[in-house]
């Protein structure tokens, strides 16, 4: 069962939410591999120290830190992962690596990345690895009132610590790599979105024309779904890859 205390914050608050049993999955990427969903569903927590505050960045299980972008976020000069026994210490009713993300613990602040935001029900871990809940997306942000920044990418995450100047400091300009491999991040998330988006739309379409055409029309109408979906997913495939945006931006 999911452990007491993530209940029993959840029911004192009124928020509905659904329990969900698993074997071990140490990762957000193995909860959703054992839920079966994708990846932007389920939210994971990276605990972090910035200028010497614990805070939770909570992202989707698919994508990346980027260190640069939550330092500029939080404003501060340096931030860096926590240590294991930092984590163990903050966070002593979770178990490793099942922090979940939740106002639980005091003076640890919540920053989430602008992608996690979605329509319906997110996942996390509820303390264990073996017992998370589903809840909705606006109920859980509304408990947790998450700081909101643009901090992940879709890459390999950054360097683990970054130095940020005081004002007047002398500042080092950003090199150009970062600044276009930001910008590739930001136009393959839409492309994605708008490609996955089409293909629910052409599915949609496509179930409720069955219901409206004679028999007699729907050879035609099967040729053109037909030859509209190949060119949907030629189009897809016209994307970049990951791999191949890391390496543009190297």
């Amino acid at each position: 069962m999911a452990t007491t205390w993530v209940k029993d914050l959840l029911e004192r608050r009124g928020i509905p939410y659904e329990e969900l049993h698993h074997p071990d999955a140490a990762t957000a990427s193995e909860l959703a591999e054992a839920e079966h969903v994708s990846g932007h569903q389920v939210a994971k927590t990276v605990v972090v120290i910035a200028d010497d505050r614990p805070f939770e960045l909570v992202l989707p299980a698919s994508r990346h830190v980027d260190f640069d972008r939550v330092c500029d976020a939080l404003q501060a000069r340096e931030v860096r992962l926590a240590k294991e026994e930092e984590i163990a210490e903050l966070f002593s009713d979770c178990e490793p690596g099942a922090v979940p993300p939740l106002r639980h613990w005091r003076n640890v602040g919540v920053l989430m990345d602008q992608s996690m935001r979605v329509t319906g029900d997110i996942i996390f871990h509820a303390a264990t690895h073996r017992d998370a809940v589903r809840l909705r997306f606006e109920d859980w942000f509304k408990l947790v009132n998450p700081r909101v920044a643009r901090f992940s990418t879709i890459g390999q995450p950054t360097a683990r610590a970054t130095y940020k100047p005081h004002a007047g400091e002398p500042i080092a300009t950003a090199g150009e790599a970062g600044r276009i491999r930001q910008l590739l991040d930001d136009l393959l998330d839409i492309l994605h979105l708008q490609a996955k988006e089409i293909e629910r739309l052409t599915s949609h379409v496509e179930q409720q024309t069955d219901s409206l055409l004679q028999p007699s029309q729907m050879p035609l109408v099967a040729s053109e779904f037909s030859a509209l979906r190949a060119k949907l997913h030629g189009q897809q495939a016209m994307l970049p890859s990951e791999e191949h945006t890391n390496d543009l931006s190297h």
